[in-house]
């Protein structure tokens, strides 16, 4: 028998994807791996006050650790950037609006869009809440102009939606923004804001984007802005805001910029960056656990379900109201891509 060397063209197909695949992780990896270091230079010279190292005291991973969390966040980003490219191409499904419970607006970050936020979104309306993901114009522009961009959404859907306030989880931009609503709507309707990796102080690595003229918003987003000075930390909302992060950040510099005196900061078990905490279960029981702190309510017929511990004889149940919510995740939401 001999071997006549030929490729198919099947096979030849599926190596040129793996190869492709291979290197968009290399790449992802490269760029991951770089912005931690360069985080890490930036902030040397920056010392934590009480309320930074109270929240970070008791993370210190070994080092066998922190490269687990590299990983793990390196697969994050990249899976990020796919369903931002599939949110783009309107190729993700939205969950429906249930009708019931309160909303919650899920705002993106710098050079993102909603589809970042989508896992994360699915996975509460799993759970019966009542995610709606929202673009902003651009997230370029100056961060006023995406303050008063969100001030008048929310106040659209307030009325639309005929609820007095709105919850929000909002990712690393989106935090900060939500924040300067608060801070300068006296009637703002935010129940609470749940900010991941927000860089409430600023972040250094905004100064690269300055520095290459990568949007207004860099600039606002610098240590020591006009933004920043106008909105500094000590300034407390009239509603709760609570902060996770990872203690490898590879955007936040330093990553205790995220922490605000006086609010709930969770630092991730996992040292990873900037995008994993959006999909992490120990994000996603964190967030449960403050929205239903702060009254959030689920849609009414996960309300009105039975709990989970009551015995075997409701599990039948269970599994069928877990199947309507998986069912309920497949539509959704306001689309708001008109908006980009």
């Amino acid at each position: 028998m001999t071997y006549s060397g030929h490729v198919t063209q099947p096979s030849l197909i599926l190596l040129t994807l793996s190869a492709l695949f291979v290197l968009y992780l290399l790449t992802v990896g490269f760029v991951v791996t770089g912005g931690m270091l360069v985080a890490l230079l930036l902030a040397r010279g920056d010392t934590p006050d009480d309320a930074q190292a109270r929240a970070f005291a008791a993370i210190q991973p070994r080092w066998s650790l922190r490269l687990w969390g590299l990983g793990v966040e390196i697969l994050a980003a990249a899976l990020d950037l796919f369903l931002r490219f599939l949110y783009l191409l309107r190729l993700l499904p939205k969950p429906r609006d249930p009708g019931s419970g309160t909303p919650i607006i899920m705002l993106p970050g710098y050079t993102e869009n909603a589809g970042a936020l989508w896992w994360l979104a699915h996975k509460l309306a799993r759970r019966g809440f009542r995610p709606i993901l929202l673009d902003f114009p651009s997230t370029f522009h100056r961060l006023e102009s995406n303050v008063a961009f969100l001030s008048a959404r929310l106040a659209q859907l307030r009325a639309a939606l005929g609820c007095d306030r709105i919850a929000v989880v909002a990712h690393s931009m989106g935090g900060v923004i939500a924040r300067a609503h608060m801070l300068s709507q006296p009637d703002h309707g935010v129940l609470t804001l749940i900010a991941i990796a927000s860089p409430f102080r600023g972040t250094h690595i905004a100064r690269l984007g300055a520095a290459f003229r990568l949007g207004h918003s860099a600039i606002d987003l610098c240590p020591g802005s006009s933004f920043a000075c106008r909105f500094p930390p000590s300034t407390l909302a009239s509603a709760p805001i609570h902060s996770i992060v990872g203690c490898q950040e590879n955007i936040v510099s330093p990553a205790w910029s995220c922490v605000l005196p006086g609010y709930d900061t969770h630092v991730l078990a996992l040292p990873v960056g900037h995008d994993a905490p959006l999909h992490l279960a120990e994000s996603l029981a964190q967030i449960e656990a403050w929205l239903v702190q702060d009254g959030v309510q689920r849609a009414r017929a996960c309300a009105e379900a039975p709990p989970r511990d009551a015995g075997f004889a409701q599990a039948s149940f269970e599994s069928r109201s877990d199947r309507a919510s998986d069912h309920a995740a497949h539509h959704l939401q306001q689309d708001d891509h008109g908006d980009r």
